[in-house]
C-alpha cells in the first residue's frame, strides 16, 4: 500500500498543489532520495539535489533556479549539487552545523540558516527548523499557506518519515531528534499537515501522531 504522493526512480515525477504552489516531486539516484521543485510562477526552488543532475535539470527547463535547499549532509542528499548550482546559478542554503561539511563534500558554499530563520523567494515562503539527530544540521522547510484554513506542507528531509524519526547512531542523538520533532512539528501543527520525507512517500502528522509513544519506547 503507497501513501501520498507516491513516485519512485523507476516512475515519472507527480506534481501536487502545496499551500497554493506548484510542487514537483522526482525520485533520483540508486537510494530514491527525493527532490522537490517549488514554483510560484516566478524563480524555483528545489529542495535537495541529490542526484542525477541531468534529470533535475531536465525537471527545471529554460526557468530560472533561485534556490537549491539542502536538508542535511549526508552524501545521497548532496551529489548533484555543485552541478545544479553550477549550471543554474542558483543560491545554496543548509543548516548551519552542516555548512561546512556539504562544502568538504562539494565545493558548495552555502548560506547558512536555523531555527527561526525564513527563505523567501518571490512567492515562495519557507520557514526553517533544525534539528540535531540525523546529523547535527538538519533542517525542516516549513510552507505556511497565505490563507490560514490551508493545509500546512513541511518537507523533513531524513528527520521525520512515515513510521519514526529519522537513523541516528546513539541513544542522545535519538533522544536530540525525538524532542526535537516532537516539541518542533508534533506540538506546533495541526493533523492535517502534509510531511513530505527525504525517501519514500508523503504522510500527514495525524496518521504519525498516535506513534509517537511507541517511537520513543524503542529509541529509533
Amino acid at each position: 500500500m503507497t501513501g501520498l504522493f507516491h513516485t519512485s526512480a523507476d516512475e515519472s515525477p507527480v506534481t501536487f498543489d502545496a499551500a497554493g504552489l506548484t510542487c514537483t516531486k522526482v525520485s533520483v539516484g540508486s537510494m530514491d532520495n527525493n527532490a522537490y521543485l517549488l514554483d510560484a510562477g516566478g524563480p524555483l526552488v528545489l529542495i535537495d539535489a541529490a542526484d542525477d543532475a541531468a534529470r533535475l535539470l531536465q525537471l527545471i527547463g529554460d526557468r530560472e533556479l533561485a534556490a537549491v535547499i539542502t536538508t542535511h549532509r549526508h552524501h545521497d542528499h548532496v551529489q548533484a549539487l555543485a552541478e545544479v548550482v553550477n549550471r543554474t546559478g542558483a543560491q545554496a542554503w543548509a543548516g548551519r552545523p552542516d555548512v561546512e561539511a556539504i562544502e568538504h563534500q562539494t565545493g558548495v558554499r552555502s548560506t547558512p540558516v536555523w531555527s527561526g530563520d525564513r527563505i523567501i523567494v518571490d512567492g515562495i515562503r519557507l520557514g526553517v527548523i533544525g534539528l540535531v539527530g540525523h546529523t547535527p544540521g538538519s533542517i525542516c522547510l516549513v510552507l505556511h499557506p497565505e490563507n490560514s484554513s490551508d493545509t500546512v506542507h513541511i518537507f523533513t528531509g531524513d528527520s521525520l518519515f512515515p513510521g519514526g524519526v529519522g537513523a541516528t547512531k546513539s541513544p542522545d542523538q535519538f533522544t536530540s531528534l525525538f524532542n526535537g520533532v516532537t516539541a518542533e512539528i508534533f506540538d506546533r501543527f495541526s493533523d492535517e499537515t502534509i510531511i513530505h520525507p527525504g525517501h519514500g512517500d508523503s504522510t500527514t502528522l495525524g496518521l504519525q501522531r498516535p506513534q509517537l509513544t511507541e517511537w520513543r519506547a524503542r529509541g529509533w
